[in-house]
């Protein structure tokens, strides 16, 4: 019988794996598909997510991620420094590393799949790196100021 669910164990989705709809991420519910790049799949498919996660709390093959909305990163600001000297940024918004103000309110966050190459990545995704474009580790509560990067899987353009 253990050997059964050790089997089943293994054959649970993990983020990153394609889906079409919900139930192909699991029948627990805690991940989700994501199918706004099915479109552009060639398989017409999304990939499984978890959404809403905070630091630490992604699966192991994943990290979670925290993305600003480009469409209102438009006010330049100094990340050097911001808050300190000048004040560009509004109360709800945060300097990002790349001069620009991200709206904190608008940002989402998702586990994604880490990776060290494109070969960690099904076909039509590629391993890019976070820290930049809006796209950043979440920060880790006990040390918000210490930017940590990594790669995720992500569609290929």
């Amino acid at each position: 019988m253990s050997a059964l669910l050790a089997l089943l164990a293994g054959c649970q989705p993990e983020v990153g794996d394609p889906c079409r709809r919900t139930i192909d991420c699991g029948l627990q519910g805690t991940l989700s598909c994501d199918v706004s790049n099915a479109p552009n799949d060639p398989g017409n498919q999304g990939e499984c997510t978890l959404e809403n996660c905070s630091f630490g709390v992604c699966p192991n093959e994943a990290v979670c991620i925290k993305v600003y909305a480009s469409e209102f990163a438009s006010v330049v600001c100094d990340p050097v420094e911001e808050d300190r000297s000048t004040d560009d940024c509004l109360p709800h918004e945060v300097c990002l590393p790349e001069g620009l103000c991200g709206d904190e309110l608008r940002a989402q966050t998702s586990c994604r799949r880490e990776c060290k190459s494109d070969a960690d990545c099904r076909d039509n995704y590629s391993c890019e790196n976070t820290g930049r474009n809006g796209v950043y580790v979440a920060p880790d509560p006990d040390d918000p100021d210490n930017v940590v990067t990594t790669r995720i899987c992500v569609p290929k353009p």
